[in-house]
């Protein structure tokens, strides 16, 4: 019998550690913050409500307009820069607040 020869060892390379380390893309700090939990969306930074009805709300989020559409939507709590929406989620849109809206 034939002694089995050990199998070559591959090289592992370690991955680069620096693009996890870098500071995040300028402006990424102020892009709106949005947690969907069950059937409730917490935002954090809207500054005020532009548009409210029971099938779409528009907020001002600093450079951004954050404009949800949905069924029996209602603002829940709205205490400082925080807002808690409840109701049916459909769609998100978000856009620049300075953007022009097309006719």
């Amino acid at each position: 019998m034939k002694p089995k020869k050990p199998h070559p060892r591959r090289r592992w390379q370690r991955p680069e550690l620096r693009p996890l380390a870098a500071p995040p893309p300028e402006n990424f700090y102020r892009l709106p913050e949005l947690e969907l939990r069950g059937g409730s969306l917490l935002t954090d930074g809207c500054r005020r409500v532009l548009d409210f009805t029971p099938q779409r709300i528009c907020l001002d989020m600093g450079d951004t307009l954050v404009t949800l559409y949905g069924e029996g939507l209602q603002i829940e709590s709205f205490a400082g820069k925080r807002l808690i929406l409840a109701g049916r989620f459909t769609r998100v849109e978000l856009r620049g607040k300075w953007e022009e809206v097309p006719p």
